[in-house]
């Protein structure tokens, strides 16, 4: 019977594909309403828009249960013959939930059908933690953002309007968010008016979910309606502010075709469709309630034209060149609402189609798909150069197919009978594709325009001294070498003007001043460029950038010079299944899920300097073996030709030649080359990689994408056809299974839900043999014959153990030994400091015995899959009709979420890079123990309270760590040593619609303390050279206490409108006001006892702490937000075929109070606004030394007024929406 269970389970797996089903169900009692006795064999049915989902009869005892339900909004329609037809409408099933609804019905045949609308339960009985919000919900909120909609949830932190969130205590990351039941990989966005419903999970998380120590946000989108309707809408801020929000959104749903019933008239929908769509396009969708200061336009023409000014140099009648810029001063510049260049467009598609040819089965299939474009801010560009910001393309689209199998009609005494009901399977498969591309905006993928300033022409000359010739004896005026004797420009075709103005500009001034050439040995009048090292930095050769503004800002016309390509796909396989077996809801399922995430990163402004460094390297000698003469008289003239040695020539140059059939002892001026001619290709890898120019995997260095897996091997040994090293890296593929089942039931009074989860993650990618030692190394049993003099292996000292000599080529000693992490000494006693073992040693640096002490190729072996087991274990204990408690036992898992890609170009070029860091392919999964107890009870009638306390253990967490003692070098690379703890209190008061007020608040107290706030918060710390210190600190997203209030102020209309009436009008009927307070305390950071120059960048400082890490804490925050809106219908069409369309007006504001919340400080002041640099003492020497101090001042006043230390400012945008 097992065998043949589990075959069947196997069939399903592996025939079947599936995403998370994530689905709700509804439970109840039918009774007769004035008898009180259980109505045996009613019918049942659940519809949605208008669609009758799924249908069930009652069992003996009058209980009915309908699962598996997409969440959403349903209606309730229960029959039976002798009784009046009752219909629930508006009962909202959430995602993995069961919404429990109990029926009356009253007795009587022509008794008419009794519609209900439901009401939100005070109490939930399956209390799951967490908040789900339905889309009539959303679209009355103040926000479009999903995030701002689960930080509305107790214990949600968000830093402000659009930001992620952290789920208590937990990191971001550590977050997942899943979409119709496919977890997202790329972009969240959905149209509005495609959510159905959004979903909070922050504790009590069922035994399906998993890959994930934080919580669960889960978005349902709207499916087809049984007949048509859609609407459109439209949103724009331009009466407002210089923000420039604008949106046009659209929906539409209905059927393609339906059932004809017997009698000819159509019933339900067997096929239906639902499409939605938003359009956007934003001028600046992050402001800053500070503004922003940038150049004044006619200030900016003006410095265009003039990018240089002469200075006399006061110790000399010499004239100096310097940057204009450094002279602008405070009424140069203006503070504006918005920023500039930092447009935003795109669009957001999403549809759904639904085939359900019988009630049992369905078949879904729906997607989503994302495009924008965006110019990013970059504040170092503000004032003087963001109209040459980036952009960034991303494009992400999913798709999935679902097919939903229920067995049995469950009526009659046959079912009630059997053991199993309610049973069910779904089959889902996903795919999502996320494409990712950072460029240029004027240059996109040609590379080699990106620092093209233009045309450069150097003619050279050879340079003679007396002396003698080694050769042949001669005496006479000797050849040397080549000297530049004048370089010329012309910057008519340059790919960037802007660019090419400054060395125009340049040499215009320089011949206008009569400035000295550098060139040695040049000849001729003053104010000719003869040489590169005349323009001095500020004329530019190509790859070159204009000088930044005192390290504030850059200067006018930098180009952004990076281009980047990012690919990540996600094919996932899941199946589901579910069944009451007597008093047991069991759910058990499977999923599997592979990644490939490819990525190509180039700095194109630096190939040009490459270029010019890897041209002619093999002809820079003469040719002393082969003299010529030249007879001058006297003395004779001795000359040589250019040395050609041909194993100094690079790949770069070699190509070069070949493609302009130029000869090998040519001098190739670089310079003087159109971008058209040049190209990635004609490097070699290694070229790039040695100078960490590019960044790649899943592509090859060239960018072109890999067809084929290259494996560690690869790497390290191919070659191409000119013999090079092809340096592939295959795309990072890890997989990721999991298996869980849950059972659900009851025990007296109490409620159970008890489940396990298995995850399984196989890196699928090799690893360092031993993360201590890049090369092959003998051990404790494998050596013992190989050393000179006696040798005795000490008690305790495993056969494994790394073994640690006195000297790399000729060992005669062992120092000492490792096994893991932990360290012993040649008697075998633990140490904890292994610099013992490298003192010993005849160089004082640590010694393993290698194998092979020539080896330079790191050894590598296969990722072992981690397997981790999730027990799940939940509690209810209803007290009584008003009360309840609960409670929840948690262990949660997540894969490593960063650092954990294998790059083999770290360990290529390790020993050559100072202080180098190395991803960590070894990671392991991090860990989440959860428990927490609450008690629910009732008000009144309309209102409850919910208290919860929790605690939360977060282990092995990512951080930066130090390899120290690993050899040949110790490198800095991440490690699972992070933990944290959460404790925290919650209190959460809920009003259901009284009158015209609905409303829901909640307190949170909560204690987040930790080694580490992110998986890098720990780098400046190790970077030092202290040691991996595991003290606990408040985290930087601890926010101590958090208020959260949603109120909806509401009018109805007709009979139960209880507002104002003027001139017998019904004013404010079908309108109202919500509103959002999100009020909390502020997050900590450490403060520092010496001033430092915050505002400056590439300024090599160091702070001193002053207290405690994170002992100090930024001021309180309040947002209040806010949408007011007014429906109405008007009749459209002739009287004897009229329709009513469906009109929503309303008016969105955040920040109504225009609060300037302060989102960070200055560590040595706690103000947002000073760091206390321009009135330190110290100080006053450094500036009084710029080339204009009050320039400097200025500048940096407005630099240190950092827009992004303060929230959002108010933004205010009217819309309308249009139904039918």
């Amino acid at each position: 019977m097992f065998d043949k269970l589990y075959l069947l389970l196997l069939s399903l797996i592996f025939i079947s594909s599936s995403v998370f089903a994530q689905s709700g169900s509804l439970e109840g009692k039918i009774t007769d309403k004035n008898t009180g006795e259980t109505v045996p064999f009613a019918n049942v049915v659940a519809e949605r828009n208008g669609n009758q989902i799924a249908g069930v009869t009652t069992d003996f005892d009058g209980n009915y249960t309908i699962k598996p339900l997409d969440p959403g909004t349903y209606d309730l329609i229960v029959s039976f013959v002798g009784y009046g037809q009752v219909t629930l409408e508006g009962i909202v099933v959430s995602s993995n939930k069961i919404t429990f609804r109990d029926v009356q019905l009253s007795e009587g045949i022509d008794i008419e059908e009794v519609v209900i609308k439901d009401e939100k339960p005070l109490l939930d009985p399956d209390n799951l933690g967490g908040k789900t919000v339905t889309s009539e919900e959303i679209r009355s909120m103040p926000t479009r953002s999903v995030t701002s909609v689960a930080a509305t949830a107790a214990g949600v932190y968000q830093s402000d309007e659009g930001s992620s969130v952290n789920v208590r205590g937990s990191r971001s990351e550590a977050t997942d968010y899943y979409v119709d039941g496919v977890k997202v990989r790329g972009s969240l966005a959905l149209p509005q008016s495609a959510i159905e419903q959004i979903t909070v999970m922050s504790s009590g998380l069922s035994a399906m979910y998993g890959d994930a120590t934080g919580g669960i946000i889960s978005v349902t989108s709207k499916g087809p309606s049984n007949q048509l309707y859609g609407g459109a809408e439209v949103v724009s801020s331009h009466i407002f502010d210089n923000y420039n929000y604008g949106l046009l959104g659209f929906g539409l749903s209905g059927p393609i075709f339906k059932e004809i019933k017997s009698d000819g008239s159509k019933g339900r929908a067997i096929l239906g469709y639902f499409l939605a769509g938003e359009f956007r396009n934003i001028d600046d969708n992050s402001p800053s309630a500070v503004g922003i200061w940038k150049i004044k336009d006619d200030r900016l023409d003006d410095l265009k034209n003039n990018l240089f000014v002469a200075v006399p140099n006061q110790q000399s009648s010499s004239i100096g060149l310097l940057s204009n810029a450094t002279f602008l001063r405070a009424d140069d510049f203006e503070n504006v609402q918005a920023k500039m260049n930092t447009n935003s467009s795109g669009f957001n598609l999403s549809g759904k189609l639904d085939f359900k040819p019988t009630l049992k089965t369905n078949l879904t299939i729906g997607g989503a798909v994302s495009h924008s474009v965006d110019h990013p801010f970059v504040y170092t560009y503000s004032l003087l150069n963001w109209h040459n910001n980036s952009e960034e393309e991303r494009n992400t689209w999913r798709t999935y197919a679902r097919f939903t199998q229920r067995f049995g009609a469950q009526e009659g005494d046959e079912e009630s009978a059997s053991n199993i009901k309610n049973a069910y399977y779904n089959i889902t498969v996903d795919y999502t594709k996320n494409d990712f591309e950072r460029r240029n905006p004027n240059h996109g993928k040609d590379l080699f325009r990106y620092g093209h300033v233009g045309k450069f022409n150097t003619y050279k000359d050879r340079f003679f001294s007396f002396g003698e010739d080694t050769a042949s004896g001669v005496t006479g005026f000797i050849h040397r070498g080549f000297i530049d004797t004048l370089m010329t420009f012309d910057g008519s075709n340059s790919s960037n003007p802007d660019l090419a103005a400054y060395t125009q500009q340049y040499y215009d001034m320089f011949r206008e001043n009569e400035l000295q050439s550098l060139s040695f040995g040049g000849s001729g009048n003053r104010g000719v460029i003869r040489t590169a090292n005349d323009l001095g930095e500020l004329g530019l050769l190509n790859g070159q950038g204009p000088r930044n503004v005192y390290s504030l800002y850059y200067n006018y016309g930098d180009q952004y010079g990076s281009y980047g390509k990012q690919q990540l796909e996600q094919f996932s396989i899941r199946a589901n299944g579910s069944a009451d077996i007597k008093d047991h809801a069991i759910q058990f399922g499977f999923e599997y899920e592979k990644r490939t995430d490819r990525s190509w990163f180039v700095a194109p402004n630096s190939l040009w300097g490459l270029a010019r460094q890897l041209t002619n390297f093999h002809i820079l000698e003469l040719d002393l073996a082969n003299p010529q003469f030249n007879p001058l008289g006297t003395y004779d003239e001795v000359y040589y030709d250019r040395l050609v040695n041909v194993d100094a020539q690079s790949r770069f140059d070699a190509n070069l030649r070949e493609k302009f059939n130029l000869s090998d002892d040519e001098f190739i001026d670089i310079d003087s080359f159109d971008p058209n001619q040049l190209s990635i290709d004609m490097f070699s890898a290694d070229e790039l990689n040695e100078n960490g120019l590019i960044s790649y995997y899943g592509y090859d260095y060239k960018g072109d994408e890999l067809n084929s897996a290259a494996s560690i091997d690869d790497f390290f040994f191919d070659r191409n056809d000119n013999n090079d090293f092809s340096r592939n890296i295959g795309a990072f593929e890890p997989i990721y299974t999991a298996g869980y089942i849950q059972d659900k039931f009851a025990f007296d009074d109490l409620i159970f839900s008890i489940g396990l989860r298995v995850d399984r993650y196989d890196a699928n990618q090799s690893v360092l043999a031993d993360e201590y030692c890049l090369y092959d190394t003998y051990t404790a049993s494998s050596n013992v014959d190989l050393l000179s003099g006696d040798y005795v292996r000490p008690v305790g000292i495993g056969d494994d153990y790394v073994v640690y000599v006195n000297d790399l080529d000729n060992p005669t000693e062992v120092v000492g030994y490792r096994n893991g992490q932990d360290w012993f000494d040649q008697n075998g006693e633990a140490i904890n400091d292994p610099k013992v073992l490298a003192q010993a040693s005849t160089t004082g640096q640590i010694t393993p015995y290698l194998v092979n002490s020539e080896d330079s190729i790191p050894v590598f072996k296969d990722y072992e899959p981690q397997t981790d087991f999730s027990p799940r274990i939940s509690f209810s204990f209803p007290i009584s009709d008003e009360a309840q408690f609960f409670a929840h036992y948690d262990v949660l898992t997540q894969r490593p979420p960063t650092g954990n890609r294998l790059n083999p170009i770290s360990y290529l070029y390790l020993e050559e890079t100072v202080n180098a860091f190395v991803n960590n392919p070894n990671l392991k999964s991090e860990k989440t123990v959860d428990f927490e107890l609450g008690f629910a009870q009732t008000l009144n009638l309309n209102s409850s309270l919910t208290l919860s306390a929790f605690y939360r253990e977060l282990r092995d967490m990512i951080q930066v760590v130090k390899t120290n003692y690993s050899y040949p070098v110790s490198y800095l690379t991440y490690g699972n040593i992070d933990f944290s703890t959460v404790k925290g209190f919650s209190a959460l008061y809920e009003l259901r619609r009284s009158g015209n007020v609905s409303m829901s608040a909640n307190y949170t107290l909560q204690f987040a303390n930790g080694t580490g706030s992110s998986a890098t918060s720990g780098y400046s710390l190790v970077n030092t050279g202290q040691p991996n210190l595991r003290t606990t600190i408040p985290l930087s997203y601890d926010q101590r206490h958090a208020f959260n209030l949603s109120m909806d102020y509401r009018f109805d209309s007709g009979k139960d409108y209880n507002g104002p009436v003027w001139f017998n009008k019904q004013i404010f009927a079908n309108s109202g006001a919500n509103f959002i307070v999100i009020a909390g305390s502020g997050t900590p950071y450490s403060r520092q006892s010496n001033i430092t120059q915050d505002g400056a960048f590439g300024i090599n400082q160091r702070s001193t702490l002053e207290g405690s890490l994170n002992g100090s804490r930024n001021p309180w925050t309040v947002r209040i937000n806010t949408k007011l809106n007014k429906k109405f219908t008007i009749d459209v069409g002739q009287l004897d075929n009229k329709r009513k369309l469906g009109f929503n007006i309303y008016l969105q504001v955040q920040n109504l109070l225009n609060t300037k919340n302060v989102r960070s400080v200055y560590r040595a002041t706690g103000n947002p606004d000073d760091d206390g640099y321009l009135s330190d003492a110290s100080a006053q020497t450094d500036i009084n030394s710029q080339n204009d101090p009050q320039s400097f001042r200025d500048m940096y006043m407005m630099k240190i007024n950092n827009p992004s230390n303060y929230s959002l400012p108010r933004m205010a945008r009217l819309g309308i929406e249009i139904n039918f």
